[in-house]
């Protein structure tokens, strides 16, 4: 049998004093969804700041568009 040196087992101290890799700041770009009722041409503009609930929104506004026979359109514009 061949004799493996023990393993020492860490402290806090010990993982805390390590270093870690530190991502920079990063810019996330501006979604604008801009709602519109087609009948009176009204808009609304709403800034959000991820992709995916831009596309859930429209998703509901289509949803509800159907649901309530009111024809509403829905854009996603990137700043």
């Amino acid at each position: 049998m061949i004799a493996t040196p023990a393993k020492r087992t860490l402290t806090l101290t010990d993982l805390d004093a390590e270093a870690g890799f530190v991502l920079p700041a990063r810019e996330t770009m501006l979604v604008t969804i801009v709602i519109t009722n087609v009948l009176t041409n009204f808009s609304i503009p709403i800034d959000v700041k991820n992709n995916n609930v831009a596309v859930q929104v429209c998703a509901v506004v289509s949803a509800l568009s159907a649901f309530l026979s009111t024809p509403l359109t829905c854009d996603i514009q990137q700043k």
